[in-house]
């Protein structure tokens, strides 16, 4: 999903897609495409809005590198995280297993092939010092997701990466229209029981703040793939 509006982001790059913001003259999405390759994922699809012609730039310049293919879906309006997701199943008729994830967050191919290793329905989660920014993932001995919390809650927890294993089978119920991954289609999957979690550990940056994609240009992201 590459084509939310990135306003946090919008006095550092302007009027550009945060997904294609330069990491040392680089497309961010470069990188997530080169992880999610090296994972073994070899059919993409880019759900995009917003500046939806700069992605479309950047995959047309990482083509000739990648091993796949790659499908554009772009959306005549924002369709948020779930309708997203809905809309490019329909576009593109796919039915089973299949892994959805946010392409602004810098993460190593392990939490990808973790997703793909996973039954579905789950999502992938990390453990972190602070969970305000984020909302926590609060998880039975099983891990079973419980509860995932909105953004505020300070303390330590497990956070989610925006990383989910579905099959469509999962997302049947739900119509194709404008709706939230997070406020509507997990709460559904949780209150089923359904949704299971898998613990990531690795680097983890989500660069939609001006103080994160500071850091991410300070680790040398092409030379820590």
């Amino acid at each position: 999903m590459c084509g939310g509006f990135g306003t946090r982001l919008r006095n550092v790059i302007g009027a550009t897609q945060k997904a294609v913001a330069a990491i040392d003259g680089k497309p961010f999405l470069h990188f997530v495409l080169d992880q999610l390759y090296q994972a073994g994922c070899d059919e993409l699809v880019l759900c995009t809005h917003y500046q939806s012609e700069q992605v479309e730039e950047a995959l047309a310049a990482f083509n000739g590198q990648a091993p796949g293919q790659a499908l554009v879906i772009r959306e005549e309006q924002p369709l948020g995280t779930g309708g997203a997701i809905l809309n490019a199943l329909a576009v593109s008729g796919y039915r089973g297993d299949f892994i959805a994830l946010n392409a602004d967050t810098y993460v190593s191919a392990r939490a990808y092939e973790l997703a793909l290793q996973t039954p579905a329905p789950a999502l992938v989660v990390t453990e972190v010092g602070d969970c305000s920014r984020y909302g926590a993932v609060r998880l039975d001995g099983a891990s079973h997701v419980l509860e995932m919390t909105e953004k505020g809650i300070t303390g330590p927890g497990n956070i989610s990466l925006g990383i989910y294993r579905l099959h469509t089978d999962d997302l049947a119920e739900f119509p194709n229209q404008v709706c939230s991954m997070e406020k509507d289609i997990l709460p559904a999957l949780i209150q089923a029981r359904k949704l299971k979690a898998v613990r990531y550990t690795g680097p983890f940056i989500d660069i939609g703040t001006p103080e994160s994609l500071d850091e991410i240009k300070k680790i040398g992201l092409w030379d820590n793939k």
